[in-house]
């Protein structure tokens, strides 16, 4: 196997399950993990809910909100040569196939336009529905967990 990049997690399965057992992945709710080292040690430091919902229409700007929640991290900007030591990783909770569409890249753009100038990594997507999981830079996925009736 590859030698991960430092911005790549290394077990998006685990991740997952550590995030279901922080917090309870409701229909229609939205999720921001903090994670420390994700290529090596991938420690979950937090998980907080996002005011808005995973079910979004084309035209929302989410940016204020997710830029204002990676603020709420703390983690200023610094110019250490190698590049931050977390990773930012949205959960996305919504009915449906666990496939990546139009209601994704609603938030793929919102990232994009976030400009948190905090030393986190962003843009990792993970979606849960009630048929499982899938991460959306991996592709790596999963029965369980799901998204909660």
């Amino acid at each position: 196997m590859d030698e991960l990049r430092t911005y790549e997690l290394r077990d998006p399965a685990t991740l997952i399950r550590e995030v279901a057992k922080a917090v309870v992945l409701g229909e229609d709710t939205a999720w921001l993990a903090l994670i420390r080292h994700p290529s090596t040690e991938q420690a979950l430091l937090r998980v907080d809910p996002l005011p808005i919902p995973a079910l979004l229409d084309d035209d929302d700007d989410i940016s204020e909100h997710l830029r204002v929640a990676t603020e709420a991290f703390g983690l200023p900007w610094t110019n250490n040569g190698k590049g931050p030591d977390h990773k930012a990783v949205t959960i996305v909770v919504r009915p449906g196939f666990a496939i990546f569409g139009p209601n994704e890249g609603v938030w793929c753009r919102g990232w994009r336009y976030a400009n948190h100038l905090q030393h986190v990594y962003t843009g990792e997507l993970i979606l849960v529905t009630e048929h499982g999981w899938v991460d959306f830079m991996t592709d790596a996925c999963g029965h369980e967990p799901r998204m909660v009736a």
